[in-house]
C-alpha cells in the first residue's frame, strides 16, 4: 500500500496583528486528506517566501525560528 505524504508551510495574511505579524501555518496532506494547524510562531509577511514556504534569509531571529520549526 503506497502512502501520499505532502508538507506545506504558509502564513495566514489574513489574520496579521497589530504588530503587523502573521502567523505560520502548516497543511500536513495524507493520502488526499488535509490537516492544518498553528506551528506558534508569527513573521513579518516581507521576510516570509511564498515560493519556497519558507522564511527567507536574514536577520539571527530569522535563523533560529527556522531551527524551531524544523
Amino acid at each position: 500500500m503506497n502512502t501520499t505524504v505532502s508538507i506545506l508551510f504558509y502564513i495566514k495574511r489574513a489574520k496579521v496583528n497589530s504588530n503587523g505579524v502573521c502567523p505560520i501555518y502548516v497543511r500536513v496532506t495524507i493520502n488526499a486528506k488535509r490537516f492544518e494547524f498553528s506551528v506558534n510562531k508569527s513573521i513579518s509577511p516581507d521576510q516570509w517566501s511564498s515560493e519556497g514556504s519558507k522564511v527567507k534569509r536574514g536577520n539571527k531571529e530569522v535563523r533560529s525560528m527556522t531551527i524551531l520549526i524544523i
